[in-house]
């Protein structure tokens, strides 16, 4: 689950949430580490104070008439006092017995011989004293008196100090996690910057763009800008192998077909026997019929690889138009069909687009009106200029019965139901649909009055 999480962020992410985790990770230290330094200087501020007032009364320490005197000025703890409300206790043992002081104040344990101010704290009352402790002793008549002095104070003051010093520390803490955040998502961005950039040249690239990508990047990305070149390379490669493959089989399958058809018209012309003329009439239709099929297939191959890498051209457009419509004219002639080409351009009209899909397209659109025109009939094909485009307007003569519902026209291998004496493969519109989309052009096939067909191509110009 958290290998699928982690693969499911961007980069940019992980180095948001790892460079935050860190910036938490010392913020979170740096306030234990000071909060700790501050409670330790003003336990150790406490201290002094204890410490001076210990020293403070035992200096008020005295021997009278071989008795132990005490004599406790204000000053002894008025350091203690100046410092808050907290609570101040004191004790004066002689030789383990009570002296002066607070008498029900309990002796800590804890302290064995002291001859320097010794420091633990002690629950009293309901409250944390801190408390000091030091042992002194005294002569008097060559009698040894052994004091034990313990001066205590609440922590209420310091606590107050301590909570106030921590809320400070906590926000500037916080401003400190804050700005390393900031710092974060700053880096962040500055370290994916050549990556995004990378793949924005690498995004806006058009299909036909297949140079190398530049190799100057960050260290971390030359490995995989030099993979993606040699990457680039073998595509490169593979695709003009599919190119002369494509070009090399419609010329290797067109060629036999085309002698075998020969042969077969010759043959027919030649025979006078009713039986081996209709074989030959099948063979030629067979023939036609096989032609037709790996040509159109042959065509969506192309179509299918150019929709990747489209090869843009300048060419002039009638032109283009006149020379596919003189390769018809044979195929024309042999149903008996008239092509009237017209044309309202008169000057050389020049687009830049990808002349092998304009071809196809323009290419089966004739194919399809001459191979469903009615016999004897005409071909008529219009050439005009708009402000944006230019029209191609192929109309021909259909027999009504063969007309397949205008929703399944561009769909492949969709014919209509009376068509099965007509060569074909229902692959010509769809064909031309592909080929048109990918150029930028459009198409409009729809019947008209009169079982006429219109085919009208738009082209951008």
């Amino acid at each position: 689950m958290n290998k699928k999480f982690n693969i499911n962020l961007s980069i940019k992410n992980r180095l948001l949430i790892q460079l935050g985790f860190v910036a938490f990770v010392i913020s979170a230290c740096l306030f234990m580490i000071t909060r700790l330094v501050l409670s330790q200087a003003v336990t150790a501020t406490q201290d002094s104070l204890l410490t001076a007032s210990i020293q403070s009364l035992m200096d008020k320490i005295y021997v009278v008439e071989n008795t132990i005197s005490v004599d406790l000025p204000y000053d002894t703890f008025s350091l203690l006092g100046s410092v808050g409300e907290d609570m101040i206790f004191y004790r004066i043992d002689e030789n383990g017995v009570f002296l002066t002081g607070y008498d029900d104040f309990p002796m800590p344990k804890k302290f064995g011989n002291i001859q320097e101010p010794a420091f633990t704290n002690m629950e009293y009352l309901g409250e944390t004293l801190r408390i000091v402790a030091i042992e002194n002793i005294v002569f008097a008549m060559d009698k040894q008196h052994k004091l034990r002095i313990i001066i205590a104070q609440s922590q209420n003051f310091q606590k107050s100090v301590a909570n106030k010093i921590s809320a400070n520390l906590f926000l500037i803490t916080l401003f400190f996690f804050l700005t390393a955040i900031l710092f974060a998502f700053l880096t962040a961005n500055l370290t994916i910057r050549p990556i995004a950039r990378f793949a924005q040249d690498v995004k806006m690239r058009g299909p036909q763009n297949l140079r190398k990508v530049s190799e100057d990047v960050p260290t971390e990305l030359k490995p995989l800008a030099q993979s993606l070149n040699e990457f680039i390379s073998r595509f490169r490669s593979t695709l003009r192998q599919t190119e002369t493959f494509i070009a090399e089989a419609a010329h290797h399958i067109r060629t036999p077909l085309s002698v075998v058809r020969s042969e077969s018209e010759l043959a027919l012309r030649k025979s006078k026997t009713p039986g081996n003329r209709a074989r030959l009439r099948t063979i030629i239709k067979a023939v036609d019929q096989t032609n037709r099929s790996a040509s159109q297939l042959l065509d969506h191959a192309m179509v299918l690889y150019r929709a990747e890498r489209p090869e843009a051209e300048a060419f002039s457009i009638q032109q283009a138009v006149a020379e596919i419509i003189n390769q018809f004219r044979p195929a024309a002639d042999l149903k008996d069909l008239d092509i009237i080409f017209s044309s309202d351009v008169k000057s050389i009209e020049t687009v830049y687009l990808d002349r092998t899909l304009f071809d196809t397209s323009v290419r089966n659109l004739l194919d399809n009106a001459l191979k469903y025109s009615l016999a004897e009939s005409v071909v008529t094909i219009d050439f005009t200029k708009t402000e944006t485009d230019f029209k191609l307007i192929i109309k021909n003569h259909y027999s009504s019965a063969i007309f397949l519902d205008q929703k399944q026209l561009f769909k492949k291998f969709r014919r209509g139901e009376q068509t099965k004496e007509i060569v074909g493969s229902g692959l010509g519109l769809s064909i031309v649909m592909e080929a048109v989309n990918i150029i930028g052009a459009s198409i409009d096939v729809r019947k008209m009055k009169g079982d006429i067909v219109c085919a009208t191509l738009l082209v951008p110009c």
